[in-house]
């Protein structure tokens, strides 16, 4: 079978060779489509594991299949949706919680006080990943989930009887998102695994299921909270999450064997920085992610500010995530037509832009509804194609390792970058403190573009206007 597999890769290899920037920047040495009996379409992909490069000599590779396609890819690609509609869905309406309590149980605190529930959540919903994607690599995606969904929504039940700021914190901004993390990092790794030439378009489907919730959780939470109590609000999107979470756990496969228990220690850690390109890719992410969910955090009390009606400016966050659901999707087509770093950038680039040359004139509801609806679709664009970059660059065999480093990492930056805005923000009563804040936004995602503008060239070998 070994040689058979190898055959069939050398038949259908192109007869030039590839230059040194292909070699460098492509997985596989042959792209087999397959239809005879029906079957679908496969690719041959040729790795070297030690150092996630393409193989140059076979007697060091390893031959494998990803199949592109089939029955058991999609239905995990479905699981994988429904699992970040509840995991990360649930994480993307926190706007909506900021400005709620602000004005209810915790008004008495600041903002930024207040700001940690909202990066505490992306702080374990991301760094989680730092253990999540070995634990992944070992035991496949079946027990994760599991009990991703168990936390998740223990979690939420627990911050339907909380009261003080101690016990929101706790349940909402740790307990639960950990759960998520669970979900989140288990459903991505086992997508990536399926596919290989549609990898950037199915990761986008994947991750617009956390814009759905960004879009739904919001309104849900509105019309319960003006019917009912704070509590029951919160039960009956547990109920719903819990539902989501359930056909994710039937459905989401890898095409990996799990490798079996491995304990964790740094240096496993450490070694997935032997590659100078993970490493700019993670410097510059960092950077992003400093600013990247702060609009998703304050573009309701912003909004609030400038005298917008709270009713309407709720609506915002339900714009930014519905349009960042075509954000996630149509850039993972072009993706994979394009290149992944070229649209990353591409997205990179007009997040930071729109930030400063709209969000910071803006004072009107729909000057403001004009810029949640752009930076959500260009900020989807960055949140789906950052894993899809780290998987370009690593080794199938490590991809939920590495992909769950670069989570944990920037997790700092998010851990940090939403109480940097609130800190620069203070109590909100003048224009120039909400001028700085975004002026930091912007700025720092910029940077952080300009890091992986190295970065892309690295890989390209100073080349422009390649497929990257």
């Amino acid at each position: 079978m070994d040689s058979l597999r190898r055959t069939e890769s050398r038949q259908c290899s192109k007869s030039e060779s590839l230059s040194s920037y292909e070699k460098s920047t492509r997985y596989s040495s042959a792209d087999c489509e397959k239809k005879e009996n029906g079957s679908y379409e496969s690719s041959v992909v040729t790795y070297t594991p030690e150092e996630g490069t393409p193989a140059t000599d076979e007697s060091s590779s390893e031959t494998l299949i990803i199949p592109d396609g089939g029955l058991e890819a999609w239905t995990t690609v479905m699981g994988a949706f429904f699992g970040l509609f509840g995991a990360f869905g649930w994480i993307n309406a926190m706007g909506i919680f900021q400005k709620y309590y602000e004005t209810h149980q915790l008004s008495t605190l600041s903002e930024s006080t207040i700001s940690w529930i909202s990066s505490l959540q992306i702080f374990f919903l991301l760094f989680s990943g730092l253990f999540i994607g070995h634990l992944f690599d070992c035991f496949g995606p079946r027990r994760l989930i599991l009990f991703g969904t168990f936390l998740q929504v223990f979690g939420i039940m627990m911050t339907s009887i909380s009261h003080t700021y101690f016990q929101i914190l706790i349940c909402q901004a740790i307990v639960a998102p950990i759960g998520s993390a669970f979900t989140f990092h288990a459903c991505l790794s086992s997508t990536s695994t399926w596919f290989h030439r549609k990898r950037a378009m199915v990761l986008g489907i994947v991750i617009s299921g956390s814009s759905v919730g960004g879009l739904v959780f919001p309104i849900v939470i509105r019309h319960f909270s003006n019917h009912t109590s704070y509590g029951w609000t919160m039960r009956f999107c547990g109920f719903i999450i819990l539902s989501l979470l359930l056909i994710a756990n039937v459905t989401v496969k890898s095409k990996n064997m799990p490798s079996g228990w491995t304990p964790l220690n740094w240096s496993t850690i450490c070694k997935t920085f032997n590659n100078f390109n993970f490493i700019i890719l993670t410097v510059g992410s960092f950077f992003i992610f400093l600013a990247i969910f702060s609009p998703f955090a304050y573009v309701v009390s912003d909004a609030t500010f400038h005298g917008v009606d709270s009713t309407m400016a709720n609506y915002l966050v339900s714009i930014l995530n519905g349009s960042s659901i075509f954000g996630r999707i149509i850039p993972g087509l072009l993706a994979d037509k394009f290149g992944r770093y070229n649209m990353y950038l591409l997205g990179i680039f007009f997040s930071g832009i729109l930030t400063l040359a709209l969000w910071i004139p803006a004072q009107s509801l729909i000057a403001i509804a004009a810029y949640a609806a752009l930076y959500g679709f260009f900020s989807g664009t960055v949140v789906t194609l950052m894993p899809s970059c780290c998987s370009q660059i690593s080794d199938i065999n490590q991809i939920g390792t590495r992909v769950g480093t670069i989570f944990g990492v920037i997790g700092f930056a998010c851990l940090s970058g939403i109480p940097i805005c609130g800190v620069i923000i203070q109590d909100g009563s003048r224009q120039l403190q909400w001028t700085g804040m975004k002026l930091f936004c912007g700025i720092m995602i910029l940077c952080g573009g300009l890091v992986l503008v190295f970065a892309r060239l690295k890989l390209a070998q100073m080349k422009v206007f390649v497929k990257l």
